[in-house]
């Protein structure tokens, strides 16, 4: 599959509206978690090989770091996308407003070279 093809099914399903529901955001986001835990072995190695990193250094200024961003989305995660209430104009009187924290679509994340695992995830952890 080309990188079109991923960008295109990524981009329909996104319009299928599952990512709205916070509950599905947590569960993914645990997810993501478990699969960096059962691959931490892999990430050491490979951070080993293209920065010469041990897996205590890796641990300590890479996978930690994600680990910590999970848990305090994981934490706060409903609190932050509840909706606000805001005071509407005047001139709209009698509606009401608020502010929706909903997804906004697909990002791109392009990371630099010397903590690459940390800054790659921590912004997709977003």
């Amino acid at each position: 599959m080309n990188l079109k093809e991923i960008f295109d099914k990524q981009r329909l399903y996104f319009k299928e509206d599952k990512t709205l529901d916070v509950n599905f955001r947590i569960k993914n986001l645990n997810k993501l978690k478990n699969v960096i835990k059962e691959n931490e072995e892999i990430i050491f190695q490979a951070l080993e090989k293209d920065l010469g990193k041990s897996n205590f250094e890796a641990y300590a200024t890479e996978v930690s770091f994600v680990y910590e961003e999970i848990n305090h989305f994981i934490k706060n995660l409903k609190k932050w996308t509840r909706p606000q209430r805001v005071r509407t104009p005047i001139v709209h009187f009698p509606s009401k407003g608020k502010i929706l924290y909903q997804p906004l679509g697909q990002t791109l994340i392009i990371s630099p070279w010397n903590y690459p695992f940390q800054l790659t995830m921590v912004p997709l952890v977003g």
